[in-house]
């Protein structure tokens, strides 16, 4: 599933976001209205636990933007000679251009 750089860091972003997203939401909440939270007895504590986890995810998001360059460099084909590069080598195609009469 995960066989190089470029897939197992693209499914660490996609899940980073996540978690970055969720648990700024999780601090947000407990500094709004830590009263609908059950079981926190200290609400500062509580929130920067949740934003220390968010710059978690900010770390692992910016690691992962990383591996995804670094894949993406190692997989850029060199051209030798960019002046002779051409897509069509041959002629122009002769369809339709003769009548048979």
């Amino acid at each position: 599933m995960c066989g190089d750089v470029g897939t197992t860091s693209r499914l660490c972003l996609f899940y980073s976001v996540c978690g970055a997203i969720f648990t700024g939401w999780v601090g947000i909440m407990i500094g709004a209205q830590p009263f609908f939270i059950a079981g926190i007895d200290n609400p500062d504590e509580a929130q920067a636990s949740a934003f220390g986890a968010m710059g978690m995810f900010a770390f692992a998001i910016v690691a992962s933007m990383g591996g995804i360059w670094y894949d993406g460099q190692s997989k850029i084909e060199e051209i030798e000679t960019p002046e002779g590069y051409q897509l069509n080598s041959g002629g122009m195609t002769e369809y339709g251009t003769s009548r048979y009469d």
